[in-house]
């Protein structure tokens, strides 16, 4: 879930439920409204819209941080609760910290699941001295620390999850990750980081110790036949048979030394070190995140593969979550020949092409095996946007030359100066059809395509 959109609403929610205290309470809290600098939203202030009251309201965000942990607030609050959309919030004192909880809790975003988040309990404690407020929060067995620094026009937080098993993090998630019913999770993470509000910047530093997934079931993909969607030029699924002896697949060996080799290149050049996720890339790319979300993706061909056959490609934290369990599991029921196999066979190549044999029929009309390193470099290149692809380069029959020599030069397992010359080759796709594939399905016309 964006942190940014969640904290800006539960100080909205604090906003509209302060506010009518005051109200209700009379001066006092008013003169602590206005003290605190709620009201205050000249330039360069970090404000907030409510709709209050029939009207609209401008507050000052750091004004709003600063009242909710005022002295006298906790004392204020303490038995309190209130009914919100979350569910009923009860307010309790410890000292000078102020807890806030809500049992049962229900969160909804579409950026964290496209189901609610249905929580046993969640709790917020917030204590405050001078012009930092720390505290923490959590829910169960999962609690993370944190201060924040309030400046007039941002909040800068620092947080730390200590040493945590998996298992219990996944649990509390059960409502939006259906595996946590039936799978095993073993193994810790720790993590530590930045988050800036409003501008919505954050860094993240990770560690996970010895995780291991089970009974998730993907050791049925060791042999045989399966099913697998493959997405059509209007965007609608279309199931079709892959596994061994189907009629779209191909053997890992009979696939030829390129495209295997140029897919690794251009997607996962770290394939055959990681165990399903890669740990350096995926901290380089929390390093540093903006409000325009990572930087890059940090998807492995495990996880990717995970995407096809488990979890679908919605863009939630708990699609991502899941694809991430998935593919540590793959890893050890699997191996690594078998997933860059079962990858070949099925990912997305455009519309109506799924699968090594009917890209390289479709765009080159030959097998996978007779492709030229810079034929292979290019279906490889083309896998990040394949339908882009499909419309801009196969059927205009412009492939664009420097992203498939840039593939080229990184097929490592080649010598450099074949790489070199094979950069320099002839690089020309089969003429499209004048009816799209992708369209429509027609099993004879498609069993004579891929022979």
């Amino acid at each position: 879930m964006n942190a940014g959109i969640a904290t800006r609403r539960l100080l909205v929610a604090a906003a509209l439920f302060l506010l009518a205290a005051a109200l209700g309470a009379g001066g006092a809290l008013a003169i602590l409204v206005t003290s605190n600098g709620v009201l205050s939203t000249a330039a360069p202030a970090w404000t907030t819209r409510i709709a209050f009251l029939g009207t609209h309201v401008d507050l000052n965000v750091a004004g709003l941080v600063r009242l909710a942990t005022a002295s006298g607030i906790a004392h204020l609050l303490d038995g309190r609760s209130v009914d919100t959309r979350a569910g009923r919030i009860a307010f309790r004192r410890e000292g000078a910290t102020l807890v806030a909880r809500c049992a049962p809790c229900r969160l909804q975003h579409p950026a964290l699941a496209t189901e609610t988040l249905h929580l046993t309990e969640f709790e917020l404690a917030l204590a405050r001295r001078d012009a930092t407020v720390s505290g923490w929060i959590g829910s169960g067995a999962v609690r993370i620390d944190y201060r924040a620094e309030i400046a007039a026009d941002r909040v800068r937080v620092r947080w730390l999850l200590p040493r945590t098993d998996i298992g219990d993090a996944v649990r509390i998630l059960e409502s939006i990750i259906p595996e946590a019913h039936w799978g095993r999770f073993d193994g810790a993470i720790e993590a530590s980081g930045t988050l800036t509000l409003p501008q919505a910047t954050s860094s993240t530093q990770f560690h996970i110790d010895q995780l291991q997934v089970a009974d998730l079931g993907t050791e049925a993909l060791q042999f045989g036949v399966f099913t697998v969607s493959c997405r059509q030029l209007d965007g609608t699924p279309r199931r079709q048979s892959s596994g061994d002896g189907a009629l779209t697949w191909i053997a890992l060996d009979k696939l030829g030394p390129y495209l295997p080799a140029a897919v690794i290149a251009a997607e996962d050049q770290r394939f055959h070190e990681h165990g399903g996720y890669d740990e350096e890339e995926l901290a380089a790319l929390l390093a540093r995140v903006d409000a325009d979300g990572p930087s890059r993706g940090a998807s492995t061909l495990t996880q990717q593969l995970a995407r096809t056959l488990f979890t679908g490609g919605e863009r939630t934290a708990a699609r991502k979550l899941r694809e991430f369990l998935y593919a540590v599991e793959m890893e050890r029921t699997l191996g690594k020949a078998r997933i860059l196999e079962l990858y070949l066979n099925t990912v997305d190549w455009g519309p109506g092409v799924c699968g090594a044999r009917a890209a390289a029929r479709t765009y080159f009309g030959k097998t996978p095996a007779r492709l030229t390193p810079i034929e292979a470099a290019w279906l490889a290149g083309v896998l990040r946007q394949p339908h882009a692809a499909y419309a801009n380069e196969w059927r205009a029959r412009a492939p664009q030359r420097e992203r498939a020599e840039a593939v080229v030069l990184q097929m490592r397992d080649f010598p450099r100066r074949d790489r070199q010359r094979w950069a320099r080759a002839t690089l020309a796709l089969r003429a499209a059809p004048e009816t799209p594939l992708g369209t429509g399905y027609n099993s004879a016309a498609f069993s004579s395509a891929m022979r």
